[in-house]
């Protein structure tokens, strides 16, 4: 689907805000050629979505992907319905969110003939229409030849595939300076910033995140010299276009009276990037590494932000057995010279291999990289582990080179942009 577009030749944008009381829900429309708000009414109370939104969280704290049932109930449904009544296919819509929808994925959510809001409509999400003005006053002349990429820190769990995203990302760009390891700290980032001559267009982190309930601006992400907060981003002044936080439960905030957010989404806009890209839960690295490839290559040929995200998520709920497969190895190729990235690998690859029936490959493949030299005590475990639950799995109910593994919204729909659309 292409951009609609306006006589300006920008998209017609239609803003959605709800507001949940004690016994219905509020949702306003409006278009630039509205001349005033619609309100639709609906019998949905703050509890019920209270309700629904911890049975999410429950079910995506347990990584199963299942989350596509849980957004096609009534509750839901009938929240983002109103939607299709002002946004033509195409349009531009901003989401407004309230109370505990902060934390859903509206845009994943079934509109006309069960298909999910994101493939009918770009979605952008804004904490308030005061804040979405505010992003776009910061505007600037599109840039998207340079990024600055931090990513990989230190840590118990190394983020493989966000070196490959790392890699993948400065192929697509011009100039590119990546911070990975030990590179990928508070100090490195701040003394990139602040070198005025080399401003990026783009700052990319893929680390791991950190939401804190308790202190919110505390939230941020571990860095190999210390967690970058929130409270330490709203001292920065970041002249940039887009953050993309490709981290765990980055778009989280907490909610305090009168609905206002605090937490590293807002603190990021309010350091001056016009947009940021988030994630409401725990990322698959996988399936990630795959979004992030083709976002940034629509971005790179001059599509928006907003359409790039929503080409990229329909592209990953479409993407097959033998898709992933191919992208595990070529990502192997890219990252062949380090043991350790080369053990992750070799065990996704391997595991693809089996759901896609082939389990004799897996196994020889896995067979093979137990013979890499190199490989530490824990790589060799990782492997032999792997070993064992393909022997043990057998054959998947969704096998088959052609079954589409990433289907399911808990893949593709925690990413979401915040801010400009443009």
């Amino acid at each position: 689907m292409l951009e609609a577009t306006g006589a300006n030749g920008t998209p017609r944008i239609v803003l959605v805000e709800y507001f949940l009381s004690e016994d219905r829900a509020l949702v306003f429309g409006i278009t630039a050629d509205s001349p005033e708000a619609d309100l639709v009414t609906l019998p949905v109370a703050r509890t019920e979505v209270r309700a629904l939104a911890e049975r999410i969280r429950a079910e995506l704290a347990g990584g199963r992907p299942a989350l596509g049932g849980l957004l096609r109930e009534k509750l839901l449904t009938q929240l983002v319905a109103p939607v299709t009544r002002w946004a033509r296919p195409g349009d531009l819509v901003y989401l407004v969110p309230h109370d505990v929808l902060h934390r859903l994925p509206l845009h994943a959510v079934p509109v006309d003939d069960g298909v999910p809001l994101s493939r009918r409509n770009a979605v952008v999400v804004t904490p308030s229409a005061s804040v979405l003005q505010y992003c776009l006053a910061k505007r600037t002349e599109r840039r998207r030849d340079s990024a600055l990429i931090v990513a990989d820190p230190p840590s118990e769990r190394p983020l493989v595939f966000a070196r490959e995203q790392a890699q993948a990302i400065a192929a697509r760009l011009g100039s590119t300076r990546m911070l990975t390891g030990g590179a990928a700290s508070r100090a490195e980032l701040l003394a990139a910033l602040a070198a005025k001559d080399a401003t990026p267009a783009i700052l990319h982190f893929g680390a791991h995140g950190v939401f804190d309930p308790d202190e919110p601006m505390r939230s941020g992400i571990e860095l190999a010299d210390g967690r970058l907060t929130a409270e330490d981003i709203l001292g920065l002044a970041l002249d940039v276009d887009l953050v993309t936080l490709a981290a765990c439960e980055t778009g989280v905030s907490d909610r305090r009276p009168g609905d206002e957010l605090i937490g590293l989404t807002r603190a990021l806009l309010y350091a001056g990037a016009p947009s940021a890209l988030v994630t409401l839960w725990r990322v698959d690295e996988l399936s990630t590494s795959m979004l992030l490839r083709d976002f940034y290559a629509a971005l790179a040929g001059g599509t928006s932000k907003a359409e790039a995200l929503r080409q990229a998520q329909a592209l990953l709920a479409e993407r097959t057995l033998a898709d992933v497969v191919a992208h595990a190895r070529e990502s192997r190729g890219r990252l062949g010279d380090d043991p350790a990235a080369t053990a992750v690998l070799v065990r996704e690859e391997a595991r693809m291999l089996a759901r896609s029936g082939d389990g004799e490959a897996a196994r020889r493949l896995l067979a093979d990289t137990l013979l890499t030299p190199g490989l530490s005590a824990p790589d060799l475990e990782l492997l032999r582990v792997a070993q064992k639950q393909i022997m043990l799995a057998g054959r998947a109910a969704d096998a088959g080179a052609r079954s589409q593994v990433f289907a399911d919204p808990y893949y593709w729909a925690p990413f979401v942009l915040v801010g400009d659309w443009y």
